[in-house]
């Protein structure tokens, strides 16, 4: 049960562990039947990150602009697009600076890094007849770390289009989970190359028609998102130790359930509230909240237990859930790519349920472990694991919280 396992790797120390890294960019695919052509969205974060820029402050435009032609070296070397199982060699055509416009879009907000993103064409030639089948894949961020032991978390939203425009395909790419689509047995014919701009130096050889991704990427399959807050909850280690201190202390299992409803309420109010544009924080104050809430809770269990039952733990639950809401909804935005209306609601209900799943799917072992230790071993068991898991759980939050403040201070 991986919960316990948390608990013991802490204790061991050396175990790599994931908090809210998230970044979620765009990946627009157009297949000709000699090429495909790709436009991939990338935060300035993710750039700064990348390029050594400053993720604490934004930088200078014209340091942004600068890194921009390096960061599509990088994003191209970062792509990993198979055709019929062999490797396609890519180029970039052109690359730009796009914000998503509000206060959020100045580069005088905190938000900057996270709101603007630099958009890169690609291409992709095919060596000869169009492909059975093509595999997206990649390995963006991969080895660079979000903090000391916490590596970066990357998921594209993937659109495929035919070269008439008619959409074959749309899912998430995960490094961990490429996504593979079987062509049509035919693909119509290749977009014409367009006129350079006027002004524009040194022009590439080959362009992308200009209404070629013209559309906004409509959001990926319900079951994506259900899947995405699944791993959200599975991979987010400081999710877990949060949910392991509030299962140490519910002794009834009526009591788990409305915690673990309580939760979920809260944080699906503000992931809701963020997808929508209503309310954004910064990480630099969302991450360490969400690190204090851990280290909260272990040692509320541990110090006033008495405290840690009822209504005020409720009231915990509920608070801090907003909170990580926010840090859930730094995965979704994204991800969603500007989707509206229903596409935009089945998402945000999609992958809300997804972290649902994954918070019982992970907590209700957990806490019938623990039931069961309490039935047969009896209160002095109760008191020890409540005292010793929550000592752990809450080193676990110390950790969480050092790193997010090392990270932003």
């Amino acid at each position: 049960m991986r919960l316990l396992l948390l608990c013991a790797c802490l204790g061991a120390g050396g175990v790599r562990m994931a908090a809210h890294p998230f970044l979620q960019n765009s990946w627009q695919v157009l297949v000709e039947t000699n090429r495909l052509v790709m436009r991939v969205s990338a935060t300035l974060r993710e750039l700064a990150v990348i390029q050594g820029l400053d993720t604490n402050r934004v930088p200078a435009l014209d340091v942004i602009t600068g890194a921009l032609e390096k960061h599509g070296d990088y994003v191209l070397k970062s792509l990993n697009v198979q055709a019929d199982g062999q490797p396609l060699p890519g180029e970039v055509l052109d690359s730009q600076l796009v914000t998503d416009g509000g206060d959020a879009g100045s580069p005088d907000s905190a938000l900057y890094l996270d709101q603007a993103h630099a958009a890169f064409d690609l291409e992709f030639p095919f060596p000869g007849a169009p492909p059975r089948e093509i595999t997206f894949g990649h390995a963006t961020l991969k080895g660079q770390n979000y903090a000391p032991g916490i590596p970066w978390d990357v998921t594209y939203a993937l659109l495929v289009k035919g070269a008439d425009r008619r959409e074959l395909a749309a899912g998430l790419v995960r490094a961990d989970l490429p996504f593979s689509l079987e062509l049509p047995a035919a693909v119509s014919a290749p977009v014409a190359a367009t006129a350079v701009p006027t002004g524009t130096t040194n022009p590439p050889a080959r362009t992308v028609a200009p209404d070629a991704f013209a559309d906004t990427p409509r959001a990926a399959p319900f079951g994506d998102y259900v899947k995405l807050g699944v791993h959200h909850i599975l991979t987010g280690w400081d999710h877990l130790l949060f949910l392991a201190a509030l299962a140490l202390a519910a002794t009834r299992l009526t009591d788990f359930f409305k915690l673990i409803g309580i939760f979920t309420l809260a944080h699906s109010i503000t992931v809701t509230l963020s997808a929508l544009n209503w309310l954004r924080l910064p990480p630099w104050f969302v991450e360490p909240v969400i690190a204090g809430s851990i280290v909260f809770v272990a040692v509320q269990n541990a110090v006033t237990p008495k405290a840690a039952q009822g209504r005020s733990r409720l009231a915990v639950a509920f608070g801090f859930g907003l909170v990580h809401g926010l840090g859930f909804a730094g995965g979704l935005n994204e991800a969603i790519g500007g989707a509206g209306g229903a596409p935009l609601a089945l998402a945000i209900v999609a992958f809300c349920l997804g972290v649902e799943l994954g918070h019982l799917g992970v907590g209700l072992p957990f806490w019938s472990m623990l039931r069961a230790g309490r039935a047969e071993l009896g209160e002095p068991f109760t008191a020890r694991v409540l005292r010793w898991g929550s000592a752990v759980v809450g080193l676990g939050g110390l950790y969480f919280l050092v790193a997010a403040l090392r990270n932003y201070l």
